[in-house]
């Protein structure tokens, strides 16, 4: 078979975005638009290996290791080495099983038109076949993600408990892999909280200064608290007003988890239809999580 390069980097391109994508969905983590794309783009280049016919098997398991790290690394932009060995085995995972698959393919039905050689897998097939192969690929991961979410939001509420000023809330919270909000130099990550039900944490004046959204006249206890963060919205760019919790305990069935490196911006929006008041990080995955009764013993 005759193996065209544009067509073997295009075909690898697909297949590593449908791995990330794959992975992202089953461990639950965020990535950016930026960061898929490249990493996809780099598991096509690394698809060149194919070309390399007698490449021995440590070299090949050995470039396939190193290359998987480089996707992982630029895709998931891991916060911790934990969450990199993490999303690293788990990518790894769904590339043998892909892998597996197109070896068994290969081996029952000896295909014509497709060749895995040093676990890469070329498909001789037209551009327009190629193309609407992304677009069939792509809507069916949409299908699932959406599928998938509305799931999560039944069955994964957690309780997150807000101190601020010696004063306490609870509200019902969801992780959105699409959160990836940091606020300042620390990078604190950011949660985002329907400011009704944050409303024991302030005073009437104060409440009322926020939801007019008039931070020029915030009462004298606010005074240097409030924060500006810049997100994304439908409508377009701009600013939530944000504090800094004193502290954020996350309950989750019998573990929690104690962050007070948080930033909290405050919502007049509802964020749902009363499943949950606050949207929590997407790598809450990676918080220091321990049992309910070890933490309790401590407070």
């Amino acid at each position: 078979m005759t193996v065209y390069a544009d067509v073997l980097v295009g075909v690898n391109i697909i297949i590593t975005y449908v791995l990330i994508v794959s992975v992202r969905l089953i461990c639950q983590l965020a990535t950016s638009k930026w960061g898929v794309g490249i990493a996809s783009f780099i598991g096509g280049l690394s698809a060149l290996i194919i070309f390399y016919e007698d490449m021995p098997l440590v070299g090949s398991v050995i470039y396939k290791i190193v290359t998987g790290a480089l996707i992982v690394g630029v895709g998931f932009l891991p916060r911790s080495v934990r969450g990199f060995f993490k999303v690293f085995a788990g990518f790894f995972a769904v590339s043998f099983l892909f892998g597996g698959v197109m070896y068994a393919t290969e081996l029952t039905f000896k295909p014509q038109n497709i060749l895995y050689v040093n676990g890469t897998v070329y498909f001789d097939m037209s551009i327009t076949y190629l193309v609407g192969s992304v677009l069939l690929i792509y809507g069916a991961f949409m299908v699932v993600n959406f599928l998938l979410t509305k799931h999560a939001v039944k069955n994964k509420i957690y309780e997150v408990k807000i101190t601020f000023r010696n004063t306490e809330a609870t509200l019902r919270g969801f992780v959105d892999t699409g959160n990836n909000l940091k606020y300042g130099i620390s990078a604190r990550p950011v949660i985002i909280g329907e400011l009704s039900a944050l409303a024991p944490l302030f005073t009437f004046e104060e409440l009322k200064a926020l939801k007019s959204g008039m931070y020029e006249n915030i009462p004298q206890g606010l005074v240097g608290k409030i924060h500006l963060v810049p997100c994304q919205t439908l409508s377009g760019d701009g600013f939530l007003p944000a504090i800094i919790p004193d502290r954020v305990v996350i309950k989750s069935g019998n573990k929690r988890t104690d962050e007070v490196k948080l930033c909290l911006a405050l919502s007049n929006k509802r964020l749902s239809d009363g499943e949950y008041n606050v949207i929590l990080h997407s790598s809450v995955a990676d918080f220091r999580w321990k049992e309910s009764k070890a933490y309790e013993k401590h407070t």
